[in-house]
């Protein structure tokens, strides 16, 4: 069925020379997603999928359909599992945990997709310039400008979009007048709310109160919608806040809100703000709160775990590099498959064998007598990229 579109079409301008802040498309911020078993990661060169279980990264390119100079803009979950993704220059897709398909989209493929928010009903919402809703069960979208879209000096970027428990979805926006926007439940327009300026507001946060958290460069801003003040946190303002350029932020299951910025973690439980940091941590890029864990991601494709007051750093590299070099990181262990058999040396005893498919799946699995090199002869029409796990060391191989 053709695609209507209902209201106004939106507005695509030229790029002009901004007055204020420069937007850096490369920091973009909605990089990691959550679908309960995995954290997906949008890096520099495709996706990286990490099984929170096993403690394993796989490269996801081929399983998404993409390639490793697919830029991924954006990436996010929805309520049922879904995994959504925009790359730039060709359009939405969305992963069912089986197979990747392109969602059908009106607008043009050149607009730059930094945010997804998803409504009550699972219906994703899609930054495009302005922003369009396209629900799964209709071939129809609709799509609003913001007040930004008319302006002739500067492009206006949506940044980040949230629901609130009412509702309302809030727009965090990189435009010439405004920066917060609220398109309330029931209207087919958004308002302006706050107006910074042409300030980048990468990132913004809903509370459990149903208040807004959003970060700019220098400072944390606290919007309080029932009495409509607003007010900044920074360094000069509370003294456990360290001069930072504030990033991303995010809330946990108890209700605190996270904050990260150049080179530390931190975090508001609602009365007071305490920060940590850890060797390594700098040029962030993303953070994700996944019930007692903090995930962040460094622009140098390295992903943090924070949990309990501990960093455990997951360097993810190696797969966003390639499976050779994957394989040469490595030295203990060499595997290849032929013929349907699989071939395991090792410099250490073997003690146990799994080999899963791109997806995690166990194919097979056993256990070892102790000997340095063993053999197993892989199911029927077993083909594709393979993770062969020896002990507590993986790899990937390639089975023809």
């Amino acid at each position: 069925m053709k695609a209507k579109l209902l209201t106004l079409t939106i507005l695509v301008m030229c790029c002009f020379t901004s007055r204020g802040e420069t937007l850096n498309e490369s920091n973009y911020f909605n990089r990691l997603a959550d679908d309960g078993k995995n954290i997906w990661v949008a890096t520099s060169k495709g996706v990286i999928r990490y099984d929170k279980t096993e403690k394993v990264a796989y490269n996801a390119n081929e399983l998404l359909g993409i390639d490793e100079n697919s830029i991924v803009k954006c990436i996010k979950a929805d309520k049922s599992g879904r995994v959504w993704y925009s790359v730039d220059g060709e359009g939405v897709y969305f992963f069912d945990g089986e197979k990747s398909e392109a969602h059908f989209d009106y607008y043009k493929e050149d607009l730059l997709r930094l945010a997804f928010a998803f409504d009550t009903n699972d219906s994703i919402w899609v930054s495009a310039g302005g922003y369009y809703i396209s629900p799964m069960i209709e071939d129809t979208q609709i799509g609003h400008t913001t007040p930004d879209n008319y302006s002739s000096t500067q492009k206006a970027y949506i940044m980040d979009m949230e629901f609130d428990s009412k509702g309302n979805l809030w727009i965090s926006i990189f435009g010439e007048f405004n920066s917060l926007l609220c398109h309330k439940r029931g209207n087919n327009y958004c308002e302006s709310v706050i107006a910074e300026g042409n300030t980048v507001l990468p990132s913004l946060t809903i509370d459990e109160h149903d208040n807004i958290w959003y970060t700019i460069e220098r400072g944390l801003i606290y919007y309080n919608t029932t009495t409509g003040i607003k007010t900044k946190y920074w360094n000069d303002t509370d003294s456990s806040i360290p001069a930072a350029h504030f990033f991303a932020s995010d809330i946990d299951n108890e209700g605190n809100v996270w904050f990260t910025s150049s080179h530390y973690l931190l975090r508001y439980d609602g009365a007071h703000f305490k920060w940590w940091n850890s060797y390594g941590y700098h040029d962030t890029r993303a953070i994700l709160c996944d019930e007692n864990a903090v995930w962040i991601l460094m622009s140098n494709d390295v992903l943090f775990r924070f949990e309990n007051d501990k960093f455990d750093k997951i360097d993810l590299a190696p797969e966003v590099t390639g499976i050779e070099e994957s394989i040469n990181d490595v030295e203990n262990i060499k595997a290849y498959a032929s013929n349907g058999v699989l071939y395991i040396e090792s410099s250490e005893e073997i003690t146990n064998i799994s080999v899963y498919d791109m997806m995690g799946r166990v194919i097979t699995s056993t256990n070892a007598n102790g000997a340095t090199s063993t053999q197993i002869t892989l199911p029927s029409n077993t083909k594709g990229v393979l993770i062969v796990k020896v002990n507590d060391e993986a790899i990937k191989i390639i089975c023809d």
